[in-house]
């Protein structure tokens, strides 16, 4: 037999030689699958996993701590508006909704099963289901090939089943889901970011519901979320697939620890990037990481360079840490894409214009010089020792027209394709901390304090609504550095009606670090166009 082969890329060197079919990249045992996800074209119907009717929750308890009662209590917790039928053996009611003893005595119809009894009563609840025309099942139990030859044999009965019937089971060993467009939060805590254009897909479902709580905390909006547990028949790429047709989704997270059909995943992934950005950090880059992989969900990692080189050839974009991941994908859901690499950059404070222009060279994005233009308009509002060059150092001057107007000029001119500002916003925090000392020493009041700080205030979000009117004037990306940040403030913030939004950034390296992906994000557009 001929062998095809196709060399894949690391760092621009020859990193290892696979088949046309990427046979090297499925390095798992091969497990019982579900036609679709062979290789055979057909997307899964997914529909009524994301978007129910009506939910199930086998096992549902009113004993807090069993998850059962997780899931039951965040569904209604999160109001979501269809019915929610708790089913157990052991009560007549669940936090004061009827019990059922069965799905088939639930008097309606069931678009989906949360099943959170054990692994040995996982194919009773099948056969219910299967009785009961429920082809969708989010299967929380754990015990299956996680755990060894016992559990894989009971994961393959199962697969067996649910390809025989056409089911859908996220997981098993799942940390269960998120929809926020239908009001579902059924995950082991009840976390409740708001609604927005990013999707999650975890192989690890607390690293996926812990992305969420920093999202909720920052105010960045998550579409959906699935832990896909042990992969035991809808696989990371069915969901990448849904994800990829779904209006609702902007931007595409993925925590991997081990893809199992390489070819059809890569293939997804090449499709999907056209359309949106896929932003993954696959983990098990060590052989302790690698090690800790096959333990946690079965998966086997492989080898990382061989992985990193073809999700890159397929577009998607990679990163080290859960935190770089959610940063990437707020710029990516807020900002415009950048045409080019020529950076602008205007700062308070000379250092830390430096800082970034070291940044920006590092990361491959241009400084180039102010044009004649808007050097001279620079040159009349500011004091004769001022920068005279990108980065333009405003010297501390604490003007808000001259904010606007600096950024105004930098955005429109053609030789900046985005520009960084450092050290405008956050500022306010400067004010109360003066105010407050001058307070404490016993002078002023409290009041004129409050007042002062409510005006600076008001200033900071005058000068947000700026940042969204010129992006949305000249179709650019501004990246804001706050520098100084309350507990309160949010990474992003929006208007109503606006198409786009800020994306606020604690440090210099992070801005540059979202501006260099996105600029290679747009490039790989353009190369492939």
């Amino acid at each position: 037999m001929s062998m095809q082969c196709l060399v894949l890329l690391h760092d621009n060197k020859p990193a290892y030689f696979v088949d046309k079919w990427y046979r090297s990249i499925k390095l798992s045992p091969p497990r019982i699958r579900s036609t679709a996800g062979k290789g055979d074209g057909t997307m899964r119907d997914l529909s009524r996993l994301f978007y129910p009717r009506a939910i199930a929750v086998v096992g549902a308890s009113d004993s807090m701590f069993k998850w059962g009662s997780y899931i039951f209590t965040n569904l209604l917790a999160a109001g979501f508006k269809g019915e929610v039928y708790p089913v157990t053996l052991t009560r007549d009611s669940v936090y004061g909704r009827k019990a059922y003893k069965s799905l088939m005595d639930i008097p309606g119809e069931v678009d989906l099963v949360f099943n959170t009894t054990p692994a040995n009563k996982v194919m009773n609840v099948l056969r219910d289901c299967s009785a009961k025309g429920v082809r969708n099942i989010v299967m929380i139990t754990s015990g299956f090939s996680e755990t060894g030859e016992e559990g894989k044999r009971l994961e393959e009965e199962m697969v067996a089943y649910a390809h025989a019937h056409e089911m859908n089971i996220v997981g098993p060993n799942t940390m269960g889901m998120v929809n926020t467009a239908c009001s579902i939060y059924a995950t082991g805590s009840l976390v409740k970011p708001v609604r927005g254009g990013i999707s999650i897909v975890a192989q690890s479902g607390n690293v996926g519901n812990q992305v969420m709580e920093w999202a909720e905390q920052q105010n960045i909006g998550i579409g959906k979320f699935v832990g896909s547990g042990n992969e035991g028949v809808l696989m990371c790429e069915d969901y990448l697939e849904y994800l990829s047709e779904d209006d609702d989704t902007n931007v595409i997270l993925m925590y991997l620890e081990g893809i199992d059909n390489g070819r059809r995943f890569m293939e997804i992934a090449k499709r999907t990037t056209m359309k949106k950005p896929v932003i993954a950090l696959k983990a098990g880059r060590t052989v302790g990481g690698a090690r800790a992989a096959a333990s946690h969900t079965g998966a086997m990692a492989g080898t990382y360079a061989t992985y990193a080189s073809a999700l890159k050839q397929s577009g998607v974009i990679l990163t080290t840490a859960p935190t770089q991941m959610l940063t990437l994908s707020a710029a990516f859901d807020a900002l415009p894409l950048p045409r080019g690499n020529r950076v602008g950059v205007v700062t308070l404070g000379g250092g830390w214009g430096v800082i970034t222009a070291d940044e920006c060279e590092e990361q491959g994005l241009a400084l180039p010089p102010l044009p004649d233009d808007v050097f001279a308009k620079l040159d009349s509002m500011l004091p004769p020792f001022w920068s005279k060059g990108n980065p333009v150092d405003l010297v501390g001057q604490p003007d808000p027209v001259l904010f606007s107007e600096s950024l105004r000029l930098m955005v429109s001119s053609d030789a900046f394709d985005a520009v960084i500002i450092l050290g405008v916003i956050g500022a306010t925090k400067f004010v109360v901390r003066v105010n407050q000392m001058v307070l404490d020493l016993g002078y002023g009041s409290q009041q004129e304090v409050d007042g002062l700080s409510a005006v600076f205030r008001k200033k900071q979000f005058d000068f947000l609504d700026t940042i969204i009117g010129f992006m949305e004037q000249y179709e650019k990306p501004i990246y804001p550095v706050a520098l100084v940040t309350s507990p309160e403030d949010k990474m992003l913030y929006s208007r109503n009606g606006g198409k786009y939004k800020v994306a606020v950034y604690k440090t210099p390296e992070e801005a540059v670090f979202c501006l260099a992906h996105q600029y290679e994000y747009s490039r790989y557009l353009r190369q492939r166009s």
